[in-house]
């Protein structure tokens, strides 16, 4: 085989290899999609909730409930850039999001005086 020839085989098979790795990644991105939307429809019925108690609530209380509304925020925010992102980066925020949610459950366990799960 002549060195072009082989160069040519390489090529090719490295873009197949970059269809291949597109491919998969699209898939992954489209399979997170509807989970990304179900956290953001929970996030904003966690959001109306701490809006909603706001004002039942002790000064203390309604603190800590304004940090987990901030932190609810943050992650409505990296949600709606997820669902516009590429694969790689819809991964990323992902991970951000899941450190955000962290946040929040510890923000709104502080405001109710409870340990987070």
């Amino acid at each position: 085989m002549a060195f072009n020839d082989a160069l040519e085989k390489a090529l090719a098979q490295a873009r197949e290899l970059q269809r291949q790795i597109t491919e998969v990644a699209t898939d992954a991105a489209e399979q997170m999609k509807p989970h990304l939307e179900q956290s953001i429809v929970k996030a904003r019925e966690i959001q109306e909730t701490l809006t909603r108690q706001a004002g039942e609530q002790s000064e203390v209380a309604a603190k800590g409930a304004e940090v987990a509304r901030a932190h609810v925020s943050e992650f409505l925010k990296m949600g709606s850039e997820a669902l516009r992102e590429s694969a790689e980066l819809t991964r990323q925020t992902t991970l951000k999001m899941v450190e955000q949610s962290k946040k929040i459950v510890e923000a709104a366990a502080a405001a109710t005086s409870k340990k987070p799960d």
